[in-house]
């Protein structure tokens, strides 16, 4: 396949407004009419964002929806007096019901929505796969649910911590409970935002946590990468992902909320879901991925139709994984189908 050409995401950037003033930033590409949905969910530092080259191979024509979660950039922060989990769903379903009307009056109501997420992405990625349809109408079209460098639900995954490197362990275990007001967090956002004042502290900062820790087999599947699916070189790629943390940093309250969010109740048990929530579930754990490999190993074993897929690479091998991955998922969809 020729290298897609050069791709300016900003382009595919919208605002929805919602309710009591708040509004939900998102990027969409593909095609808007059609009956097939990807919603994805990237992590932490990110926004949401879309091009052509994020449709996967293996659902062509499909439409590409990727939220920017509560408290990250553009979009607002979790209300207060409204669970996370909650919140999350009903921005979804107001999303999902702009673009693809239930009633069909656009004629392009989703009969197959596939959901996706990163790192700290597959946070709300599961917890609009296991909603009640009452919160989330949209999750009886779910076809199957993708995990790439997934968090467990620490509310029942009681090891989680035997998965945590000592920062993440700092970050978003034990420490973030037992000391109040947001402590933990607060400091880290404040050594972030110093950091990230421009393009170049934000460069530098990811790549303090990412792309310095690649080995040279890794950067050079991360270059093949950009080249084949974006157009740009590996350094141009970095400069985005930088740009889209500044973007991000417009609003810390998503970051601030990350580790209550992660002890919270998501609205279900995993291990308790019934026949129509057992949608089939991938999980992907890279060889080299510092969450470890203990949280999604407990998902694989929690919900009902869960495999686990290993790949080789840190953080963000999945990128270089991607349309394997979505033909791995869509194949197993249609098994069950």
């Amino acid at each position: 396949m020729p290298p897609h050409e050069p791709e300016e995401p900003s382009q595919y950037e919208h605002i929805l407004p919602l309710q009591n003033n708040r509004q939900l930033h998102y990027a969409s590409a593909g095609d808007p009419t059609s009956t097939t949905v990807v919603l994805f969910f990237a992590g932490y530092f990110s926004i949401g964002t879309a091009t052509p080259s994020s449709i996967p191979n293996a659902l062509p024509g499909s439409h590409f929806i990727a939220p920017t979660i509560p408290g990250n950039g553009q979009s607002s922060s979790t209300p207060r007096n409204i669970p996370y989990n909650i919140n999350l769903c009903e921005s979804m379903t107001a999303l999902l019901e702009e673009l693809h009307p239930s009633d069909n009056s656009k004629s392009n109501a989703i009969s197959q929505l596939y959901i996706g997420g990163g790192s700290y992405g597959t946070v709300p990625a599961q917890m609009i796969y296991g909603a009640p349809y009452t919160l989330s109408p949209y999750g009886r079209k779910i076809a199957g649910l993708l995990l790439a460098a997934p968090f467990s639900p620490f509310r029942y995954h009681k090891d989680y911590t035997k998965s945590l490197i000592w920062p993440n362990w700092v970050s978003v275990g034990p420490p973030t409970q037992w000391l109040p007001f947001q402590i933990v967090q607060r400091l880290l956002s404040t050594f972030m935002a110093s950091r990230c004042k421009d393009l170049e502290g934000a460069r530098s900062l990811l790549d303090m946590a990412i792309f310095s820790k690649m080995d040279d087999a890794e950067k050079a599947q991360l270059e093949a990468w950009a080249q084949r699916k974006q157009g740009i070189t590996a350094d141009e790629f970095k400069t985005r992902t930088a740009e889209g943390a500044l973007k991000c940093t417009a609003n810390w309250g998503g970051f601030l909320e990350g580790p209550h969010v992660l002890h919270s109740d998501w609205g279900f048990e995993p291990a308790k879901l019934d026949e129509e929530h057992a949608k089939p579930v991938l999980v992907t754990l890279s060889e080299a991925e510092e969450l470890g490999q203990g949280m999604g190993e407990w998902l694989v074993e929690n919900y009902r139709n869960a495999v686990l897929k290993k790949i080789q690479g840190g953080h963000i091998a999945a990128l270089y994984h991607w349309d394997e991955l979505w033909e791995d998922l869509v194949q197993r969809s249609s098994i069950t189908q």
